[in-house]
This record gives structure tokens, C-alpha cells and sequence, in this order.
């Protein structure tokens, strides 16, 4: 690991939301509303994206989510940002048509 990732600003508190979402399940899943249950795969997820405007960092924006349905759903923000900025890339500007 590099150390650029070592070195974080930010520490995680998915250790602490997991034993304590883990007392509590089976609970529905923040992603498709399926129940998470004991033996199940699953991760802590945000129901409102952690590098959203306005999100909350505490419990009330913690919950399970099945593991494959968390990596699903991982990377649709940034995604969305990369795919807007490609396709305005390859959109003719205007005036490029008056030169």
C-alpha cells in the first residue's frame, strides 16, 4: 500500500457501525430493501453518499447493505461526474462551427 493511502485525513468509522448494526439484524438492505442477515456477505453503506453536499457522517446515514449490491452502487457519483465531463468533451463546441 502506498503511502499516500496510509496517510488519510479521514479514519473510517465502519468498525464501530458494524458491531453495532450487527446486534440488530437482520435488518433490510439501504441498497434493494432485501433483508441482511448474520451470515450474509454484507457492508456498512451510506444511504446518502459520504462525498454528497449536506451528508451526514453519524448513524442515521449508516446502515447494511448486501456486499454486492454496496459495490454496485459504489461508484455511480463519480462516475456520473467522469462520464458528464467526457461527453462534453466530445460534443462540437459552437464555435467551432463559426471558425
Amino acid at each position: 500500500m502506498s503511502q499516500h493511502h496510509r496517510r488519510q485525513k479521514w479514519s473510517t468509522a465502519s468498525p464501530k457501525h458494524r458491531s453495532r448494526i450487527a446486534q440488530l439484524l437482520p435488518l433490510p438492505c439501504i441498497e434493494c430493501g432485501r433483508p441482511v442477515t448474520p451470515d450474509q456477505n454484507w457492508h456498512v453503506g451510506h444511504k446518502v453518499a459520504a462525498s454528497a453536499p449536506g451528508s451526514s457522517a453519524g448513524t442515521a446515514n449508516v446502515g447494511p447493505a448486501h456486499a454486492t449490491c454496496n459495490l454496485k452502487a459504489g461508484g455511480k457519483l463519480g462516475a456520473a461526474k467522469t462520464n458528464a465531463r467526457r461527453r462534453a468533451k466530445l460534443q462540437p463546441d459552437i464555435r467551432d462551427w463559426l471558425r
